[in-house]
């Protein structure tokens, strides 16, 4: 099974229990942070994933991390204003240390990336990576905005990058599908139909 498959049922579980807790904000900020740990560190990362490490000195190693990260993931006795702090360290706390007992730790990235888009997805929202030559008015924004709300029919969340290789217009993708009215892509197009002999 590939390694998006098995963090996309991690993703859906953890989605069913963080939504059935409400604590879907609190566990995406602990993914975070955690996810976050093990993609900056290379030694966090090869030492999850070695099959040298004994299981036993993994454990030690998480344990450490989440005492550190999530000390309240083991009290009982709080105020109620902290129970769910608590509640959802306990729950990320355990998903941490069923996803090492399953030799998978180190596929946190991809496991915190899949819950994101599953908890967009129950929001009935969509991410859209819009790439332009040049930075993008607010105005155009919201323009963009409205045309693939109305082509998607959901809510869109963008995420804006320039590249300056584009020349003009936009490449914009959501999930995967690409939308590429870029100048750069009209001229190559242009370039392979003069290599035919069709004319532009």
């Amino acid at each position: 099974m590939s390694v998006i498959a098995v963090a996309r049922r991690y993703a859906e579980a953890l989605a069913d229990v963080a939504v059935s807790h409400d604590q879907v904000e609190q566990i995406d900020a602990n993914l975070r942070l955690f996810s976050g740990m093990i993609e900056s560190s290379r030694e966090l990362r090869e030492t999850f994933a070695s099959p040298i490490i004994s299981l036993r000195d993994k454990r030690r190693v998480l344990d450490a991390l989440i005492d550190r990260v999530l000390p309240d993931h083991k009290t009982t006795t709080l105020k109620e204003s902290e129970a769910g702090r608590a509640r959802a360290e306990t729950l990320t706390a355990n998903l941490l240390r069923t996803m090492l007992n399953h030799y998978r730790l180190h596929h946190l990235p991809e496991v915190y990336e899949q819950f994101k888009r599953e908890m967009n997805k129950r929001k009935g929202l969509i991410i859209a990576e819009v790439i332009t030559a040049a930075e993008v008015g607010s105005a155009e924004q919201k323009k963009l905005g409205r045309t693939l709300e109305k082509r998607t029919g959901k809510k869109v969340q963008f995420k804006f990058k320039t590249d300056p290789s584009l020349v003009g217009g936009l490449v914009t993708r959501v999930g995967s599908i690409v939308y590429d009215g870029s100048v750069r892509t009209q001229l190559q197009e242009i370039k392979q139909r003069l290599k035919r002999g069709e004319s532009p």
